[in-house]
């Protein structure tokens, strides 16, 4: 059945049973017969034909996703563990960060992080807010540090520190840089918004800090950011204070290994 789940998650993905069969170098009989297995099986209709080949998710076939990327998480965390009873110490371990964390605080104690446990092998994934919620939720991300007041029923979150916003750039200017939506920056940027009754005149949405920081060293237009990442440039405080909470989260159904613990008491030595 095991491989009947991964079938179904690659063809979830592609959403095409051909493309699916390509990337599990497998028959497209074969990936039609590993989902009506799972169909028969769950009693659910998973996916929509559209075409030969085109395949939309069901809500079950959503449901049923995150629960597979679960369990295809834990059986690699079982072989993980399988392997340093073998003598194979090394263990890889992924963390997801939103970009001011991941960018101006997390290279601040990865040195320590990694002195404290020297057999791990460390992947840093740098994404939005809304990406790493979605990656804990199905643990392909061990630990996410997020930038975002969003929450989600699977997500255990805990506050490890706090970051302010402030305006930067030509305040003449009606021209705003965004980040793009799901990202904890632009949470903020859509309630201040909102408070200031601000209406962009001209925006541009950019999925990256760096980028923006480089067109407002140009002088092109003005944005909202924290004050991590504003560099030399002049910046302004907004009218009504902006402090927003930093977050650390895991999911709730895994308990927090040493690692995620040791993680959030350097973020809250070093940063509270």
């Amino acid at each position: 059945m095991f491989h009947w789940l991964q079938t179904f998650m690659t063809v979830y993905e592609e959403k095409n049973f051909t493309h699916a069969a390509e990337k599990r170098y497998i028959s497209q009989p074969t990936v039609s017969l590993h989902i009506q297995k799972l169909e028969e099986i769950t009693g659910s209709e998973l996916f929509i034909r559209k075409g030969r080949n085109h395949a939309m998710p069901t809500e079950s076939a959503d449901l049923l996703y995150i629960r597979a990327k679960q369990l295809d998480s834990l059986w690699e965390t079982s072989l993980s563990d399988l392997q340093q009873l073998q003598g194979n110490t090394r263990i890889t371990y992924t963390i997801g960060a939103s970009q001011t964390i991941g960018v101006y605080m997390l290279p601040l104690i990865l040195p320590q992080l990694q002195k404290q446990f020297p057999n791990y092998d460390f992947v840093i994934s740098i994404a939005n807010s809304t990406v790493i919620f979605k990656r804990v939720e199905t643990h392909e991300y061990r630990v996410g540090l997020v930038e975002s007041p969003m929450i989600a029923p699977t997500i255990t979150r805990t506050i490890f520190a706090h970051d302010s916003l402030v305006l930067a750039g030509d305040m003449a200017s009606d021209f705003w840089l965004l980040r793009e939506d799901g990202s904890g920056i632009r949470t903020y940027t859509d309630q201040f918004f909102q408070q200031e009754n601000i209406i962009p005149a001209q925006k541009m949405e950019i999925a990256s800090n760096e980028a923006i920081l480089n067109m407002l060293a140009q002088g092109i237009g003005k944005t909202l950011l924290s004050d991590l990442s504003v560099r030399d440039l002049p910046y302004y405080n907004p009218p009504t204070p902006i402090v927003r909470p930093l977050f650390q989260i895991h999911h709730h159904a895994f308990p927090q290994d040493p690692l995620q613990i040791a993680l959030h008491q350097l973020l809250l030595t070093t940063f509270s």
